[in-house]
């Protein structure tokens, strides 16, 4: 849900951030301006009546969004109804105000003597505040509703993408198992624990884990291929300072293993004598650069290349929900080599 200053209230968006605070200032410029076009006579009054208006609406929004960011502290999570109740009475209230003091000013610090044109002035004022008040409301709990369905439209495809990305890994390191538990029963009980917590993290319901758990993860994928393929035909080259890393950064889970996954079963496997796969992360700043690669089958050797182009295409859309344009797959293949690589925003 859109929270204000860190607490929920309700559908409403975080008007305690600068760049809210500044499309609401734009905006209640942008009223001021129609106000003050509907009654000027000419071009002096026109900008006249603008610094009037723009004095009123800036005093009534600033003076809105300030307050609803303090009752928001002590707020958690009103209903639907209750926040709109806020909103209205603080702009209604502080609409009141205004009209009041404008009138004061009008008339040189003494009551205006027509008390109907007076009145007529405050209700004016409240009716068009009000209105304005409602179509916002009316808007932000609109996008508020699209925001939620989108979301749980995004996490529902991430669940089905996520489901697809690993159909045979399970199969053939369950096969290598029994064949070790008749050969080394220590390795065959280190590769039952690295399945399990690899099939432990595949169950795992959150949209977020470490950067560390990631590692651990593919480091734990490759220890399990390292004992089908055997280490001769595997090789594994870590480019990475783990202690320049951002352990801590959270990401979507299964961002590197299919990579390295992908690499292994249509780069590494279909080779008879194997060959060097090389994962590379770097701390770019603000950003985190992932690259992996592998070699090339001999020309004319099976492939897989359908199954690997799924595989790419999933990253691509799990890439595109987690952080939308502001993350890319790039994949550069040359004579003997197949290089993946993204980037992602540090978060």
């Amino acid at each position: 849900m859109p929270s204000l200053n860190g607490k929920t209230l309700s559908y409403l968006p975080n008007l305690c951030m600068p760049q809210a605070l500044l499309r609401a200032v734009l905006a209640a410029e942008l009223l001021a301006m129609i106000l003050a076009l509907v009654v000027a006579t000419d071009l002096r009054d026109f900008f006249v009546n603008l610094g009037l208006h723009s004095l009123f609406v800036l005093w009534v929004t600033l003076a809105s969004i300030f307050t609803l960011c303090f009752i928001s502290r002590f707020l958690s999570k009103p209903s639907v109804f209750q926040a709109s109740a806020i909103v209205f009475g603080t702009v209604a209230s502080f609409t009141l105000v205004a009209s009041i003091l404008g009138l004061l000013m009008s008339a040189g610090g003494e009551w205006v003597s027509d008390v109907l044109t007076s009145a007529l002035f405050i209700f004016k004022n409240l009716v068009i505040s009000l209105v304005i008040t409602l179509v916002l409301l009316r808007y932000f709990y609109i996008h508020g509703q699209w925001e939620e369905t989108v979301e749980a439209d995004s996490a529902a495809k991430y669940d089905a993408l996520q489901a697809r990305m690993r159909p045979h890994f399970l199969f053939n390191s369950l096969n290598t198992i029994a064949h070790l538990v008749h050969i080394d029963a220590n390795k065959a009980e280190e590769a039952l624990l690295d399945l399990a917590d690899i099939m432990r993290l595949t169950l795992d319901k959150r949209s977020r884990i470490s950067l560390k758990e990631e590692l651990n993860l593919t480091l734990a994928y490759l220890r399990m291929e390292g004992l089908r393929l055997g280490a001769k035909r595997l090789n594994v080259k870590l480019d990475m300072d783990q202690n320049s890393l951002p352990l801590d950064m959270e990401i979507p889970p299964f961002l590197l293993q299919p990579l390295v996954e992908n690499a292994v079963y249509h780069g590494i496997q279909p080779r008879q004598d194997g060959g060097l796969l090389t994962v590379s992360l770097y701390d770019a700043g603000d950003r985190l650069d992932v690259t992996v690669t592998n070699p090339l089958p001999p020309s004319g050797m099976s492939t897989h290349t359908k199954g690997n182009h799924i595989a790419q295409e999933n990253m691509v859309n799990r890439l595109h929900l987690a952080y939308g344009d502001r993350a890319n797959l790039k994949i550069q293949k040359s004579v003997q080599q197949y290089r993946v690589s993204f980037s992602i925003p540090k978060e």
